[in-house]
């Protein structure tokens, strides 16, 4: 049989080798869907609907059975059953959003849907937990908190701990957004960033004992010094109490603990003269880095025992952040 005479069942187009080879009995999907569903028209609604299919929802009004609708179209019982079950066999027309109020024609499910989308759907969850008041409202709201303190130069992680809202909201404000005014450091959004990153934006040592001293909380009163700047231990005791009286200018015999911090951050050393003799005493750390003044910060911070105890236990903060003046 040659390929010329097959031509497809619907609109007598001559089928492709490929689909001669296959056993198509059409030449394309639309007349595959028009063949099983009746022709395409558009309605007011600008909405695609098919005869066969608007047939069936008048058949099944009228008291027909699912059965006795596809015994008269012709189609399968199982292809009614999927129709009605995707698309409704109400009226296309007499229903609406119930938040919103938009016609839910030619949307899928509509026989079981109450909202026209995801939005409306969350919006009336919020106004039923919260009677006289609009979500759009505390949204706009919430956005411009997070925006104000984004320009006043806070990270984004910091304003989302301080507001409580997701990664992907906070991102989508910064990208939308973000470009319309340009990042100014402001001293009073210094307070809504964490104790480390508000250390290590800290310019002077006063700064570093104000921080340390409200957040830490209570304990030894003893009084340790901080030495700005990092030093390996190359001779240990040695080289550390050479650092205390030729730098800091100090009497390493009088009883004051000293700590270092090494160049990679993850060792901290304190000496101390106890009982005619030096005290030595290393704090590696596990995972992470010390958050720790450098020398740009002055010679020394002098800080309590439960203040250095609280300063152990910060992390070192990664990634780019601006620099409060």
């Amino acid at each position: 049989m040659e390929t010329r005479n097959l031509k497809c069942i619907k609109c007598g187009k001559e089928l492709t080798k490929m689909q001669v080879r296959h056993k198509c009995k059409y030449c394309s999907r639309e007349c595959y869907t028009n063949s099983r569903m009746g022709k395409a028209r558009v309605t007011k609604e600008l909405l695609t609907k098919r005869d066969t299919f608007n047939d069936a929802v008048k058949l099944y009004q009228s008291g027909k059975t699912k059965t006795q609708t596809a015994q008269i179209l012709g189609l399968n019982p199982q292809t009614i059953s999927k129709w009605f079950s995707i698309h409704g066999v109400e009226n296309l027309n007499d229903r609406v959003c119930e938040f919103c109020g938009k016609s839910l024609s030619g949307i899928i499910l509509r026989s079981t849907r109450k909202y026209c989308s995801g939005r409306c759907t969350s919006n009336a969850a919020y106004a039923r937990k919260h009677p006289g008041k609009r979500k759009d409202e505390r949204y706009l709201e919430l956005r411009s908190k997070g925006l104000n303190l984004y320009w006043d130069g806070l990270g984004s992680k910091a304003i989302r701990k301080h507001l409580g809202i997701s990664q992907n909201t906070m991102s989508n404000w910064i990208r939308d957004y973000g470009h319309l005014r340009e990042r100014v450091p402001n001293p009073e959004a210094f307070t809504f960033m964490p104790i480390a990153a508000q250390l290590k934006c800290a310019k002077t040592a006063a700064v570093w004992q104000r921080i340390l001293y409200e957040n830490a909380p209570e304990g030894d009163m003893n009084s340790v010094r901080l030495v700005c700047g990092f030093f390996d231990g190359k001779g240990e005791i040695d080289h550390f109490a050479a650092i205390v009286s030729d730098l800091l200018k100090s009497d390493p015999c009088n009883g004051d603990v000293y700590a270092f911090c090494n160049r990679k951050r993850v060792c901290i050393s304190t000496i101390c003269w106890k009982q005619g003799t030096f005290c030595l005493v290393k704090l590696p750390k596990a995972c992470g880095a010390y958050i720790w003044p450098t020398e740009a910060i002055g010679q020394q911070i002098k800080v309590q025992q439960n203040e250095f105890e609280y300063l152990l236990g910060l992390q070192k903060i990664d990634g780019k952040m601006l620099r409060y003046a």
